[in-house]
């Protein structure tokens, strides 16, 4: 079983749980694939992709 571990620069699953899509306004999950990118996530409605590990990025989608 593999396990990510948390860098430096990647937020806590803690702090990601309330993201939401500023387009769509849907939840963001993690992406499910074979090797799964700690930084991306996925929008559940438009599809979009967001890196959770870009500061702005972040600051963006908990202000919508």
């Amino acid at each position: 079983m593999e396990t990510i571990m948390n860098t430096p620069n990647q937020p806590s699953d803690e702090n990601l749980k309330d993201l939401v899509c500023p387009d769509c306004r849907a939840e963001l999950t993690r992406r499910r694939t074979r090797n799964p990118d700690a930084c991306e996530m996925l929008c559940g409605g438009c599809g979009q992709i967001f890196d959770v590990c870009d500061l702005e990025t972040v600051e963006k989608l908990k202000q919508t």
